[in-house]
């Protein structure tokens, strides 16, 4: 039976009877080499024809063991294996000769067929007039490998059998499928499946072009305008006499630009490109075509201002169209395009050949009138030792010329030890310099410039290894130093400037650095300070930069000094950067080596200060103290009933100097209450009038109260609070505070000392439960001097003490007030005595012992009692 043949532009060789296909360069970018074996007698077409009816495409072949491995776009697959009889077949292409090779043997056949004559040179480029086509090897009906005979200009069956009943071949007519081959054994006919091998485009629709040339998303019609010449005359360019001929069409080589929106989204830009996408008004007929097409690039989302500081990226969805002219367009033709109004659709045909067609909003121009000038810049300093294309550096002004080389002449190219390589217009300095290129330009208007433009190598500075390094604070040794493994002593003796050497920044390796709970801002400028030490051989410093200075030192160190007032206990990273003494302007050497190196700031608070408890004071982190009570004069100038103590009297006397208590501060954790809903802090030890975390190592107390519930004046003595004490080192609330939290109760000297009734009598002591007082015709006096009277501390203390509020005598029962009476006397003042009788009146059937109580209020709102028990007879 008669086979189809496959144009060479369009085959990809799957050839399943394990193909190896290997063509010169015309056809090396249209085969795809896909190797595999399959079953015929097991393949299903049906089943292959079914994933394509639902839309579904190939995105992957992959060979397996005797087989292949087909993908579709869903990630399902289906595995074919070759038929037990196919035999591996290798058809390449000598590189040299040309020649068709299959199994290694020279069939003597050429294969490179020959190009067509070329067209008339034009428009960027634009390709001459098409060849013959080529021919993909295929199976005759003989079962034999057809190859392309160059000489003949057909395909000519070989005596080499293919041993294969499959294979898959790409169909010249629609470059967007493949052919998927398969013998039927039964009828001995071949059988296909069109399989898709890209995504499927839906829809397509022109967006606007704003004043820059970027995107509208708001329109959805663009306008362009392409600009053309006629030759005048024959175009000398080039060592080409007749590069352009006399009327030839002269249009700048990079077109215009137009965007689309292609859907679906998803698709990438060589998915697109698989398209032949066109341009046609309603009628169908097109002067104009689309060049290339690629991804819109943009900084940020096309609705917002561009970020300077960011990198382009893909705008998902919006491509970049390039159109050109079509071929074969005529002077009058062209002259007609500059004043029509014919407005152009974008079109194109998906794999099962439905046309797919935008909306008519693409207007294009001609114009040979207004050409855009040309004008090449400089680019900005590039670093040395880099190989830059002279495209990339000049693109947006050659696509405005029709044709371009470059020259690089030996003597600019030697002053950065350049290569040129013309063919590739690359350039690679090998050394900071400045070369001059000049840029031979075809203008659109058929004149010719040669610009030049001077390109900058700037010096990479080499890689220097400085050793890491860390410094313990300590006020008494500020510095310290590292090594340096590179540059070597001699060449910093040789090539760095000694007497101004490095230059160094600091900063904190963490952004976000914590200390003390908060986050360090920024780097203290100066709190590190770094030089270049040269060492002589004891490894003594070498200060001065003589020659016979220099000739000392055999070993240089980067030291660093610390400002232990301002230096951060954090890790920091230094960047050291080493003086170029030769510099020159502009090349970008001013320094020769450079490196990144680390900081630590060590900080060890056992070796800067420790808080030293009196231990009298504590029991693990709580610790009780007394405090100060108003004396009499104070509570009557200011009615202050508040207790004070200074918290330094919970250290060690004198292991807190002066000095170091002007960088101490106090904070306090007040005890909380819900009241309404809301809480509640208790009232501050501390003074609050001054900034906080205060220096104040004095607090104020209030008095003990009985119902802290609801009392304003609550949270005072008994009860406990947690006290922070706080260091910083030099000061620097950099480093880490060295803290001391405990928990404070402020306790009564009088209520915790020792309150006693110690009259005896027949040296038993009497007022006693057991040996109450006997009131029977006679009284009792309750005398200051039978009490013992003996605070917290040890010391004894009378009635009258200044840390007494109030001493009273209370008859403390019911009995009490029945049958006791008391005079007005008091334990405070002379005699200092009072006298219990039985209340005149009373009558007393069974004798009771009544009680009465000797109160002593102190200052610290506690009262301490005794009790005195009387015994009143009828």
């Amino acid at each position: 039976m008669k086979r189809k043949f496959v144009k060479v532009m369009f085959f990809g060789a799957l050839a399943l009877s394990t193909v190896t296909y290997v063509g010169c360069k015309d056809y090396d970018d249209d085969i795809d080499n896909l190797q595999t074996q399959i079953d015929a007698n097991k393949a299903s077409i049906a089943e292959l024809q079914n994933f394509v009816k639902e839309g579904k495409w190939i995105t992957n072949v992959e060979q397996i063991t005797d087989g292949f491995k087909i993908t579709f776009n869903d990630n399902k697959s289906y595995s074919i294996t070759s038929g037990k009889d196919a035999t591996p077949t290798t058809i390449k292409i000598d590189p040299v000769t040309k020649n068709w090779i299959v199994n290694d043997n020279d069939l003597g056949i050429c294969a490179e067929g020959k190009k067509g004559a070329d067209g008339k040179p034009g428009a960027a480029g634009s390709p001459g007039g098409k060849g013959e086509d080529g021919y993909a090897p295929q199976i005759s009906e003989n079962g034999f490998w057809m190859v392309w005979d160059a000489e003949t200009k057909k395909p000519v069956e070989t005596k080499i059998k293919a041993a294969t009943d499959i294979y898959v071949a790409a169909d010249a007519s629609n470059p967007l499928v493949w052919i998927l081959n398969i013998f039927n054994k039964e009828t001995k006919e071949w059988e296909t499946v069109s399989m898709p091998k890209s995504a499927r485009i839906t829809s397509m629709s022109v967006l606007g072009i704003k004043g820059d040339g970027s995107v509208d998303v708001g329109s959805t019609e663009a306008e362009t305008t392409l600009y053309y010449s006629i030759a005048g005359k024959d175009i000398v360019f080039n060592g080409n006499k007749t590069f352009k001929k006399k009327g030839d069409l002269l249009v700048a080589r990079g077109g215009s630009k137009i965007h689309a929106l292609i859907n679906p989204v998803n698709l990438k830009a060589a998915d697109i490109q698989a398209y032949e996408i066109g341009l046609t008004d309603s009628k169908g007929n097109t002067n104009f075509a689309v060049a290339n097409i690629a991804d819109n690039f943009s900084i940020d989302a096309l609705t917002r201002a561009a970020d300077p500081e960011k990198e382009p990226t893909a705008n998902k969805g919006v491509y970049d169209l390039t159109l050109k002219f079509v071929d074969g367009l005529t002077k009058d033709e062209l002259t007609a395009l500059e004043s029509a109004e014919t407005a152009y659709a974008l079109t194109t045909k998906d794999a099962w050949g439905n046309e797919i067609i935008s909306q008519y909003g693409v207007k294009i121009k001609a114009s040979s009138q207004n050409i855009p000038d040309v004008n090449f810049t400089a680019p900005e300093p590039m670093p040395y030792q880099t190989t830059y294309n002279l495209d990339e550096l000049f693109g947006s002004e050659l696509d405005k010329v029709v044709a371009y080389y470059y020259e690089v002449t030996d003597e600019e190219a030697k002053k950065a030890d350049a290569k040129f390589d013309k063919e590739k217009n690359t350039i690679l300095a090998n050394k900071e310099g400045q070369v001059k290129v000049k840029i031979h330009c075809l203008l659109v208007d058929g004149s010719t410039q040669d610009p030049e433009v001077e390109l900058t190598f700037t010096y990479v500075s080499k890689k220097a290894e400085i050793k890491d390094m860390t410094w313990v604070v300590d006020a008494s040794n500020k510095t310290a130093t590292s090594e340096i493994v590179g540059p070597s002593v001699d060449e910093i003796k040789g090539q760095i400037k000694l007497s101004d050497p490095i230059v160094a920044t600091i900063a904190y390796t963490d952004d976000k650095a914590m200390i003390n709970g908060k986050v360090v801002q920024s780097y203290m400028d100066g709190s590190i300070q770094l030089k270049l030490v040269g060492l002589d051989k004891d490894g003594k410093p070498v200060s001065g930069t003589s020659e016979a200075d220099i000739a000392k030192i055999t070993k240089f160190v980067i030291q660093a000094t610390f400002d232990e007032e301002n230096v951060a206990a954090v890790s920091h990273t230094a960047t050291v950067k080493f003086k170029n003494k030769d510099s020159q302007a502009g090349l970008g050497n001013d320094f020769l080596y450079e490196t990144t190196f680390k900081i630590t700031v060590d900080q060890q608070n056992d070796k800067l200060f420790t808080f030293k408890r009196a231990t009298a004071y504590f029991d693990g982190d709580n610790a009780k103290a007394y405090g100060t009570v108003p004396t009499t004069a104070v509570l009557a100038a200011t009615a202050d009933t508040k207790i004070g103590f200074d918290l330094y009297t919970l250290y060690k006397e004198g292991s807190i100097s002066a000095d170091k208590q002007n960088t101490i501060t106090f904070t306090e954790e007040k005890p909380s209450r819900v009241v309404s809903g809301k809480k509640q802090f208790a009232p501050a030890w501390l003074d609050e009038t001054l900034p906080q975390p205060t220096k104040n190592s004095k607090i104020k107390v209030f008095p003990y109260v009985s119902k802290p519930a609801t009392d304003e004046n609550w949270g005072g003595a008994y009860t406990g609070r947690y006290i922070t004490v706080s260091y910083a080192p030099f000061g620097n609330s950099r480093l880490k505070a060295i803290t001391d939290r405990f928990n404070l109760t402020i306790l009564s000297e009088i209520f915790e000392g020792t309150f006693e009734y110690t009259k005896e009598v027949d040296k038993k002591i009497i007022g006693t439960e057991a040996n109450p007082f006997i009131i029977e015709g006679n009284t009792v006096e309750i005398s200051a001097k039978d009490f013992k009277r003996i605070d917290a501390r040890g010391n004894s203390y009378e009635f009258s003490d200044n840390r007494i509020e109030s001493v009273s005598v209370v008859l403390a029962d019911d009995d009490a007030t029945t049958y006791l009476a008391k005079n007005d006397g008091n334990l405070t003042d002379d005699p200092k005595k009072v006298v219990i009788s039985k209340k005149e009146g009373a009558v007393i059937l069974t004798p009771p012992t009544c009680k009465v109580n000797v109160n002593i209020l102190d200052k610290w709102g506690r009262t301490k009692s005794v009790s005195i028990y009387v015994k009143v007879n009828k």
